[in-house]
């Protein structure tokens, strides 16, 4: 048997997958176009097994954030990743080729330096998928941590093995033998670098998790108040004049780049980095029955480069994730009933003290109909408030659908606004009526002109922005403000101490996709284009 039939045996003994490679190191890179088709085919063998490995963690990820999916749909997302795949390992493949060619003084025999640079390799193929898997704004379940995890560690694994099989065959034709370390298994220290890459990668952030769920001390001072918010998107401090029998504050609106974004800042008393409520895209497939609402903040593939090649198309969405805590949310955790109904990024849940009713339960039951959405709500507001919780809260939409989303004629926008507003004023008068405390808060709706206003039955302060809503709240129920709030209460001039924060949001309901007769009736409404 010859040297060369020696060697390529001894290679396929010992597992590599190719063993062309080494035939273009001999080759003169400028001037041979052998050594370039030989180059381009060994790339495109090593970059389609990497692509083939790469996109299966990615697949599995998704398919669990957007389940159910069809088959064609799985298979179009499968692929889109493995194109996007197939791409970057062949650039980096060659790239890494032209490196190791143009420094033929490189040539490596020990086992220290061949597995540290395969490793560090793979690791760079593997950090986009860590990078794309945290930019998802909700945490994974565990089924989707152990298969997302194993299967990105079966790719580092196969990545290793490539750049290895590359690295070999450069120090073959340098060397004219095999390099001592291939005399050895390469399996326990592929599992070990393997099992200690994905801890680095994923651990920290699960550390990060628990440090974050430890609930922070709260000094309450107990009383009897029991107060209601009704929250109206649209109504402005000019529309409400001489509605109610409250006194009215005008108020500058949060400046945000969506309706979500600037409720929840209202709700929640914190600025949108901190909550986390953004307005936010999906991506339909074309000829795809189902719009992939689980799409991570670092997603390139399908936001970006399916949508130009007209592969896919991004569709706007209503959030479903918040990272902070509302302030009813933060008396019900802490032992005060409360009930809110239709505000965004909530899901249906009664656990403790909490009573809540999503948009999607509201929106879904009144169809198209911006005067049946509030009414709706109104309806299950006041059913909440006949258990006498000591906080109850509703979000009307329906003035800022007419005024601003619907394209109507004048003279019916007059009659639906004026509609709107009878039910607001009755809405009030009722809540009043059962024992509460009443806090109307309006701000405009996306481009609408006004002020937003805060009319209540309490003595508040006038000097006031719609960023003390949330610190005014907590106030009036005995509860100290957080120091991630830039707003104020209105009921006093000095402040007790602040605490630091009341922590990211545990939710016991994970994030609810949005089905498709609630996105259908949202676009009806004007809320997605």
């Amino acid at each position: 048997m010859s040297e060369v039939d020696s060697l390529r045996q001894q290679l396929k003994d010992r597992g590599y997958l190719s063993h062309a490679i080494e035939r273009w190191f001999a080759l003169d890179p400028w001037s041979s176009r052998a050594f370039w088709l030989e180059l381009t085919l060994v790339a495109l063998k090593a970059a389609t097994l990497i692509a083939a490995f790469a996109a299966l963690p990615m697949t599995a990820i998704m398919l669990f954030r957007n389940a159910p999916l069809t088959a064609f749909e799985t298979l179009a997302l499968f692929l889109t990743y493995a194109l996007a795949w197939l791409a970057i390992a062949f650039a980096f493949v060659v790239v890494v080729a032209l490196i190791l060619k143009l420094r033929p003084a490189l040539p490596i025999d020990t086992p220290r330096a061949l597995l540290a640079i395969s490793l560090a390799a793979s690791a760079l193929l593997v950090l986009p998928v860590a990078v794309w898997w945290y930019g998802f704004d909700a945490a994974p379940t565990l089924s989707e941590l152990l298969a997302g995890a194993a299967l990105t560690a079966i790719f580092f694994v196969v990545a290793t093995i490539v750049v290895s099989a590359a690295l070999l065959s450069f120090s073959i034709y340098e060397l004219q033998r095999v390099p001592a370390i291939h005399q050895k298994p390469r399996g326990v220290p592929m599992s070990v670098a393997a099992t200690a890459l994905i801890a680095l990668l994923f651990l920290p952030a699960y550390a990060e998790r628990e440090r974050s769920a430890i609930e922070p001390m709260v000094v309450t001072t107990p009383n009897s108040r029991r107060v209601a918010l009704i929250a109206v998107d649209g109504l402005t401090h000019e529309i409400l004049q001489s509605r109610l029998d409250l006194a009215l504050i005008r108020v500058e609106s949060i400046p945000a780049a969506s309706t979500t974004e600037r409720w929840a800042s209202l709700g929640t008393g914190v600025r949108t980095e901190a909550h986390g409520v953004r307005a936010i895209d999906a991506v339909r497939f074309r000829a795809g029955r189902h719009v992939l609402q689980g799409v991570s903040r670092a997603e390139v593939v399908l936001m970006r480069a399916a949508p130009l090649l007209g592969i896919a198309r991004r569709e706007p969405l209503p959030p479903t994730v918040r990272r902070r805590d509302y302030v009813w949310e933060i008396f019900a955790r802490r032992g005060l009933p409360s009930a809110a109904v239709n505000w965004w990024a909530t899901a249906d849940e009664r656990e403790g003290g909490l009573a809540s009713i999503s948009p999607a339960v509201v929106f879904t039951s009144a169809g198209a109909d911006p005067l049946r959405i509030d009414s709706i709500a109104a309806q299950k507001f006041l059913g909440e408030i006949g258990r006498f919780p000591r906080f109850a809260t509703v979000y009307l939409p329906a003035l800022d659908v007419i005024l601003n989303r619907l394209e109507i004629d004048r003279t019916t926008q007059l009659a639906q606004s004026l509609r709107a507003l009878d039910g607001i004023t009755a809405l009030v008068s009722e809540a009043r009526r059962r024992g509460y405390d009443v806090v109307v808060v309006g701000l405009p709706g996306d481009g609408q002109n006004g002020d937003g206003v805060i009319a209540s039955n309490l003595p508040l302060r006038s000097d006031a922005t719609a960023w003390d809503v949330a610190p005014t709240l907590l106030d009036l129920l005995g509860f100290p403000l957080s120091q991630e709030m830039p707003g104020r209460s209105l009921l006093r001039a000095n402040e007790e101490p602040r605490i630091a924060s009341y922590g990211a949001r545990r939710s016991s309901a994970p994030a609810q996709g949005v089905n498709e007769e609630y996105y259908e009736n949202l676009r009806s409404l004007g809320y997605i284009r």
